[in-house]
């Protein structure tokens, strides 16, 4: 039986999880509901319908997923309140806001889960992090089944342990591209093309990661890489004299922090 499932929200995470269910096989009855009239052609290819207006065909959803911005998430939820209906599950991927603050703005109790995963869970390979607090065991198995056929899952102990997951894996793509930039930046400084530069970065990022899991001990990875008295090790002394280390942990901190208190200026 195939699941109906009503999407708010068509932006860059929307269009991933599609992916991951479009190369999963899974079939399911997709709404797409954005008020950007725009986003319904990076939707095409995926089979969903997409509107801009709110129906009593929200009612009749399986599952509701919450993508909108946290900014919009208040707006949303109570808009969207007349629509639900007490057996449909729902499912918010919006950093930051709490379940108490979803429930808050509605008018009757519902299954509320909060997930984070990020954007490869457009190939499959993700995790989807989810905290639920309700006792409703089935409703959360049902879920779980619906994750699977597009992802890898992990239930989470706290909503505060999803704040930190959203801030060290929600986010943590961003890290890795703002560090590919940077290798491929020190290529062009070093008078390498743009086009080389990107693909030797591309390259070293990608096959550092397959080295990775091959060699998950990284301690035992840098000092195989790291020879006494060479050039690596000049450039890991200048990095931990510098202190990047600490300087990253507090801008993930930051980014913590932020998802604690999503919605204040």
């Amino acid at each position: 039986m195939k699941n109906h499932i009503t999407i708010f929200g068509a932006g860059n995470l929307t269009r991933s999880i599609l992916n991951g269910i479009y190369l999963s096989d899974a079939s399911h009855n997709i709404d797409v509901i954005d008020v950007d009239k725009k986003k319904r052609i990076g939707l095409k290819k995926y089979g969903v319908s997409f509107r801009t207006d709110y129906t009593d065909s929200i009612s009749k959803s399986d599952f509701i997923l919450l993508l909108v911005k946290p900014k919009d998430s208040i707006e949303l939820i109570k808009s969207i309140d007349r629509f639900l209906n007490k057996k449909t599950i729902i499912i918010s991927f919006m950093a930051g806001i709490s379940i108490k603050q979803i429930q808050d703005n509605l008018s009757a109790n519902f299954n509320i889960i909060r997930a984070m995963t990020n954007l490869t869970v457009s190939n499959g390979e993700a995790i989807i992090f989810y905290y639920n607090k309700t006792p409703f065991k089935k409703n959360t198995m049902k879920a779980e089944v619906f994750f699977k056929t597009f992802s890898k899952i992990k239930k989470c102990k706290s909503e505060d342990q999803l704040d930190k997951l959203t801030a060290l894996y929600g986010s943590g793509p961003a890290y890795y591209v703002y560090f590919n930039d940077i290798i491929t930046k020190s290529f062009m400084k070093l008078g390498f093309n743009r086009r080389d530069s990107m693909m030797y970065a591309d390259n070293l990022i990608s096959e550092t990661s397959n080295l990775l899991k091959d060699s998950p001990n990284t301690r035992n990875l840098i000092k195989a890489i790291a020879s006494k008295g060479g050039t690596t090790e000049a450039a890991l002394l200048k990095l931990k004299n510098d202190k990047v280390q600490e300087r990253v942990l507090l801008a993930i901190k930051s980014a913590y922090d932020k998802s604690k208190n999503i919605l204040k200026k």
